[in-house]
């Protein structure tokens, strides 16, 4: 802890990112509660209101409605979704990859092709495939959907995490008092891989948020009512010209998420590095 303190005095743009993060998070959990509009209420007599006019904080879209209040209700979906998909893929991500690694022979060599093939087809290209097959996209569907794009590459990264502390002495102290399999590496091995695999759950977090907001923008995200930053994007890119911003918001929000991610992810590898 003395150490991530040490390191962020240092480091002002993890500050930034850490600041961003929280405030975003803040507004997912109790943002709704303070706002004085509804995500679907229609104002019809202040269509494309500019921003701060008829208490309009961030102005209304073509329908009337408020786009702080979409942002903020839409910053609920985007973090669960991402959130949920970090877990998910970083969960199936261990489980495979410990499981390949330590057992080797033909049950890493099937693992290894299996990820090779999913991961040969590029993450929303796959997404697309798999919501056009499903027919929907809700939360659930977009979580199950992001994670298992997003698995293979954290199942390689707690493979080759497991490989460097196979052959260590501890391993093979609990082989020798009997310890079971999954004890050893679930017990035994995780913990002293931990940062690596650390690291990778923040950066696959950004990677889904840039995903979600990929998917919405192209139409295939969570649908309308519920409030999708990517969505909001394109369907206000036709009054970008006489709203601008309809579309430069949304897409704020999603970069200055994106940004903060990205900064507490390379902060947080610099943290284990150190550790080290």
């Amino acid at each position: 802890m003395k150490t991530m303190f040490l390191l962020l005095r240092k480091n002002p743009l993890a500050v930034l990112g850490i600041v961003i993060l929280f405030m975003w998070i803040f507004a997912a959990l109790f943002g709704p509660l303070l706002l004085p509009y509804n995500y679907s209420e229609m104002d019809m007599d202040h269509q494309m209101s500019s921003p701060g006019e008829y208490n309009h904080l961030l102005g209304t879209d073509a329908l009337g409605r408020d786009i702080f209040a979409r942002i903020i209700y839409g910053s609920r979906s985007i973090l669960t979704v991402a959130l949920m998909t970090s877990l998910f893929s970083s969960i199936a991500g261990i489980l495979i990859g410990f499981t390949s690694g330590y057992f080797g022979g033909l049950i890493d060599t099937v693992f290894l092709r299996i990820m090779d093939i999913v991961m040969a087809i590029p993450p929303l290209v796959l997404a697309m495939v798999v919501l056009g097959i499903l027919g929907d996209s809700t939360i659930f569907s977009l979580t199950i959907i992001v994670s298992i794009a997003y698995t293979p590459a954290t199942a390689r990264v707690a493979r080759g995490a497991l490989l460097s502390c196979k052959g260590n002495e501890y391993v093979d102290a609990a082989r020798i008092r009997g310890e079971s399999h999954f004890f050893i590496m679930f017990v035994e091995i995780l913990p002293n891989t931990i940062g690596p695999v650390i690291v990778e759950i923040t950066a696959r977090f950004a990677y889904s948020i840039m995903m979600i907001a990929s998917l919405g923008f192209l139409g295939v995200g969570l649908q309308p009512p519920t409030p999708d930053w990517g969505m909001m994007v394109i369907e206000n890119k036709s009054i970008i010209r006489a709203a601008s911003w309809t579309v430069l918001y949304p897409s704020m929000a999603i970069a200055s998420l994106v940004i903060a991610v990205s900064l507490f992810s390379d902060f947080i590898s610099k943290v284990m590095i150190h550790e080290k």
